[in-house]
């Protein structure tokens, strides 16, 4: 190796990381820069909510920001969490807690490492369930899920031998209706679904009609054959001489993972129970101060709510959670102004590693006090160094020099070796030091020994 590659494998003595912050394109971008290291921390503020999770910052270099001013609409475009260049680590622990991947931290390096531990819940789909439909897609808050559906066209299903002709009933029953599509994609002249631009709870129905032009039907019933909610109830009392074939769905349905929050709605809207999904906490919103709620005049939770798990009732009890979707990200908490809401986590999901390092014990304790846990009293990370004796080299022997003619001057050198073996010994962190070619920290702890010597 030449002499720069060998430098490159070192830090210079005395050299101090380079911090800069940059703000650009609706991102902030924290780096921290070394001659052997560079670690980059960015914060997307659109993706953000303003949840708790990240606050939980074992440096308390993130705060909250503007969530309450934002919900209300006051604000628009402000970063939701604040992170203090100089108290961050660039440990990457908001990062593997953050569900919306607001955060994300990446090295560059020699031995530098980008795989953690993070906290995470599981979507699974059982093809053989899947028609597929849209309904889904059609729910699905984070644009995560996208459908690809083909169905044949009645017109090539149903073949009369002469002039076509139906007559008789059909009825739909849009309590039952999914609104999964299947009927409109099979017979686009007779069947017609609203679909609307604003999914709400809590049914999430992504449509606000369904209706069928008699005009252009001939009650062949296909339609209802293929209902996953038997919401379509078809009679033929006359046709002309006809045939019918069952119509084949084909396509797939595909998965953005680092878009998809696992909030299970598509699994709880799923006519053919395809979609199974774990959350990545388990807990709960309690409404702690519904006299201070005023869902009429504030609609910060509804606003802030990234899977829209909370919403007004019109009732009594004026606001309602959906603990089936909700998140448990403590966003509405945050963007409450009155105090009313308070969110409880039980459990989490990691997505684990298969070879995990031995600090991600660490990040388990990180993760641990986001539910609650307190704090270990031994400090938030623990790890045992253990110091190795220095290896001994074999020098050769040399020609003595002119020092070693001068009285003196070589006992107090090997004096100076005994007392750095002695320093070294007793005082780990400076045998790492010596280790790491970090020489100023050591001189200066010989230095204060000869004082204390001295006085």
């Amino acid at each position: 190796m030449g002499e720069d590659a060998e430098k490159g494998t070192h830090l210079a003595v005395g050299e101090k990381p380079v911090v800069t912050m940059d703000v650009a394109n609706g991102q902030i971008k924290l780096t921290w820069k070394t001659s052997i290291l560079t670690k980059i921390l960015n914060y997307e503020i659109d993706r953000c909510v303003g949840c708790s999770l990240c606050l939980y910052c074992p440096e308390e270099a993130i705060t909250l920001g503007p969530v309450a001013e934002t919900a209300s609409g006051l604000i628009e475009g402000a970063p939701l969490v604040n992170v203090d260049p100089e108290l961050c680590t660039f440990c990457g622990l908001c990062d593997s807690a953050c569900l919306f991947r607001a955060f994300d931290a990446k090295y560059s390096g020699e031995d530098a490492v980008n795989l953690f531990n993070r906290i995470e819940g599981k979507w699974e789909l059982d093809e053989e369930k899947c028609a597929p439909c849209l309904l889904c897609q059609a729910v699905c808050s984070t644009g995560a899920l996208s459908a690809a559906v083909f169905i044949d066209r009645k017109e090539k299903l149903v073949v009369y031998e002469g002039e076509a002709y139906g007559k008789g009933t059909i009825k739909i029953d849009e309590e039952k209706c999914s609104y999964c599509g299947l009927c409109e994609l099979l017979c686009p002249d007779a069947i017609k679904i609203y679909w609307t631009d604003e999914i709400k709870p809590p049914d999430f129905k992504p449509a606000d009609a369904i209706r069928v032009n008699e005009d252009n039907c001939d009650y062949c019933g296909l339609c209802a054959d293929i209902c996953p909610d038997d919401a379509i109830e078809v009679v033929c009392t006359e046709h002309s001489p006809r045939e019918i074939w069952q119509p084949e769905i084909t396509g797939n349905l595909s998965h953005k993972n680092q878009v998809c929050v696992e909030c299970s709605l598509c699994s709880q809207v799923c006519p053919y129970d395809a979609i199974k999904v774990t959350k990545p906490f388990s807990g709960e919103v309690i409404i702690k101060h519904l006299d201070k709620c005023d869902p009429t005049g504030c609609h910060n939770c509804f606003n802030i709510c990234p899977v829209k798990a909370i919403y007004p009732t019109g009732k009594a009890d004026k606001i309602a959670i959906l603990d089936e979707i909700c998140m448990s990200c403590g966003a509405c908490a945050n963007s409450c102004p009155y105090d009313v809401l308070e969110v409880k986590r039980y459990g989490y999901e990691i997505m684990k590693l298969e070879k995990a390092k031995e600090w991600e014990k660490g990040r388990k304790i990180f993760f641990d006090r986001i539910i609650g846990k307190s704090r270990p009293e031994s400090g938030f990370f623990e790890r045992n160094i253990i110091v190795k004796d220095v290896r001994k080299r074999r020098v050769g022997i040399r020609k003595s020099s002119a020092w070693d003619s001068v009285d003196g001057e070589r006992e107090k050198a090997m004096k100076s070796v005994g007392e750095l073996k002695d320093l070294l010994k007793k005082n780990p962190r400076l045998q790492l030091q010596f280790e790491r070619g970090r020489v100023d920290k050591i001189i200066e702890s010989l230095k204060n020994q000869e004082e204390i010597q001295e006085e």
